[in-house]
């Protein structure tokens, strides 16, 4: 395959994922932080470093079992980069990180496979990171944490297994290790994957060079650095397994999945795993694409251990947060499926594979919408009002003693304490923060057909009488260290026709005007606008004989969050240019399939 045609088919895979998942996101994600958010990223890194007293204590602070050191840093990064804590930015990058994750999955296990079948790799890749099985994982942001396993597990295991010698892209993977060790209490089980392949290959082939000798150094120091930096949780110890059979039980589940529903039958989809392990293990030679698979799979398997032992007691060994690893060892069974039989019986027994694959990540992708997507998307609007009303009023009331899901957090008294501080409220997200005060004895009344506002009306010219106009209204002046996008929602006869109201944003450095596509009329509607440099105030003005207008206060938005949100609309033309580019990339094969 050439590299162009490699290339697109990569693209197009690439951006149909990342455009599912913005999709996805746009459906039913939110802005607003949501349970471990307000106390790994609010108050443990956020408020300290708007404070001013951010520390190493602070970034190694664990939480729960995990130090989630690379989450901390990568939140920063996105805070100091868009002056705003907002849970949609974070996943909308969260969802490109992922998709890269896909792709490295797909180039790591794809070589050596014969035409077309990487194709078909890829098609189930797109199903297992684009589905909304792992929903918790896509739509809250802190989650990120289990993205950076993946990328830095993959990243040490291909990096490290590759080559015998020493290089950079050696060295660069013994990086990812230490940031796979710096991500989850789970990262150092790349480390121990790789002295197990490792193990094979000394035992098989009887011999071990400089470089390898110098990995098993490393992987040996991760892993005890792993152990030591995991935080034993007291309150955790009935989450754990009870016994022999409950941990054996909740290996097989993990394994099995997605087949779930039909539990234990759905092992036969581990077969082609058993085949490759039992001709691995009788091979004298290992070659390096070999040693690769060998090592995802010893990773996947010891993350199933894991999970396993920490969380077989509590029934949520199969929690929607542990699906994007486990998918690994979906992909890694089509993989062995196709490299360890052939002819008619590889198509066969794929065909019969991919059928049960697909129909357990149907049943999965359905069960998870219909109990906790679908419910959770307007118990999000909830909490975003009632945080709202909190920030405006600082009524605790709004958060105290509320129905579980009424409020982002299981505590309400925790949550109230996380939210009273001013520096947290200072960088709330736009659906909950506050608007920018501009009352000074404006009118503010409108018709009584027009819905209420959910931001304080800063003008209106509703109460103006006719005989006043043309009428201009300016409002007090407003700091230059405001945020640089401002949204306003406006209602009435505001646009850009002659004879309608003008509503401008302005400073020393220009003016902007907040123009909507087209008048709302009776109804409330969103426009966002880069304000001028410098301090800035807005003026409105009514012509003569103008019809009536109003606008709310506006709300600050950070530079990135406006464009995660226009990106978030673009989720369409997204997936359009993938399945473009797939078509382009894959035409050449058809056309030589049927020649």
């Amino acid at each position: 395959m050439s590299p162009l045609r490699r290339l697109l088919l990569l693209a197009g895979f690439g951006l149909l994922i990342f455009g599912a998942k913005l999709w996805f996101i746009r459906v039913a994600g939110s802005d607003l932080p949501s349970w471990d958010q307000w106390d790994a990223e609010g108050e443990v890194t956020l408020r300290p470093f708007v404070e001013g007293w951010l520390g190493q204590k602070e970034i190694l602070h664990p939480h729960n079992e995990h130090r989630l050191i690379t989450t901390k840093l990568y939140v920063l990064g996105l805070f100091a980069a868009n002056g705003q804590w907002d849970g949609l930015l974070e996943t909308t990058v969260n969802a490109a990180l992922h998709t890269g994750c896909a792709l490295l999955l797909l180039l790591a296990v794809s070589q050596g496979l014969p035409r077309p079948w990487p194709v078909w790799v890829g098609a189930l890749l797109v199903l297992l990171f684009s589905l909304p099985f792992s929903w918790e994982n896509t739509l809250f942001g802190f989650q990120v944490q289990f993205y950076f396993l993946l990328l830095f597990s993959l990243g040490h295991l291909w990096l490290t297994l590759e080559s015998d010698r020493f290089s950079v892209r050696w060295a660069l993977g013994q990086l990812c290790g230490l940031l796979a060790v710096a991500s989850l209490a789970s990262g150092f089980l790349s480390a121990i994957a790789i002295l197990a392949v490792l193990g094979h290959r000394l035992v098989r082939e009887r011999r071990w060079s400089a470089q390898q000798w110098t990995t098993a150094s490393l992987a040996v120091a991760f892993s005890l650095l792993g152990w030591v930096m995991k935080n034993d949780v007291p309150g955790h110890a009935e989450l754990r397994v009870h016994g022999p059979g409950q941990f054996i039980e909740a290996i097989l589940q993990l394994i099995a999945w997605p087949g779930s529903a039909v539990f234990p039958w759905a092992l036969l989809l581990f077969i082609p795993t058993v085949v490759f392990v039992v001709r691995r293990v009788q091979s004298r030679e290992t070659t390096p694409i070999e040693a690769r698979l060998m090592g995802l799979l010893a990773w996947v398997l010891l993350q199933c251990l894991a999970t396993a032992y920490a969380r077989g007691g509590s029934g949520t060994v199969l929690s929607p947060r542990y699906m994007d690893l486990l998918a690994v060892n979906v992909i890694l069974g089509l993989v062995f499926l196709i490299r360890e039989f052939a002819g008619r019986t590889r198509l066969v027994l794929t065909a019969l594979w991919l059928a049960a694959v697909v129909a357990g990540l149907t049943q999965q992708s359905l069960f998870m919408w219909r109990d906790f997507v679908g419910p959770n998307i307007p118990r999000q609007q909830t909490q975003e009002t009632h945080v709202r009303d909190f920030v405006r009023t600082g009524d605790s009331a709004h958060l105290l003693n509320k129905p579980w899901g009424d409020v982002p957090y299981p505590d309400g008294p925790t949550l109230l304490d996380r939210l009273s501080h001013k520096s947290i409220q200072a960088i709330l997200p736009p659906s909950v923060r506050l608007s920018v005060p501009l009352a000074n004895g404006a009118p503010i009344s409108v018709p009584a057909s027009v819905p209420a506002a959910t931001r304080p009306v800063a003008f209106s010219t509703w109460s103006v009488p006719p005989l006043q106009r043309p009428y201009v209204w300016r409002s007090g002046l407003q700091p230059a260290t405001t945020l640089p996008v401002l949204r306003f929602r406006v209602a009435g006869d505001l646009d850009d026709t002659p004879g309608h109201g003008l509503l401008v944003v302005k400073s020393a450095a220009g003016e902007v005007s907040v123009v909507p596509d087209a008048a709302p009329g009776a109804y409330w509607k969103n426009v966002s606008v880069f304000r001028p440099a410098g301090e800035w105030w807005i003026e409105a003005t009514v012509p003569d004989g103008a019809a009536w207008f109003a606008f709310t206060e506006p709300v600050e938005v950070g530079r990135l969050t406006w464009a995660a949100e226009k990106l978030l609309k673009l989720h369409a033309l997204v997936m359009l240019a993938g399945g473009l580019l797939l078509a382009a990339g894959f035409l050449p094969e058809l056309r030589r399939a049927r020649g």
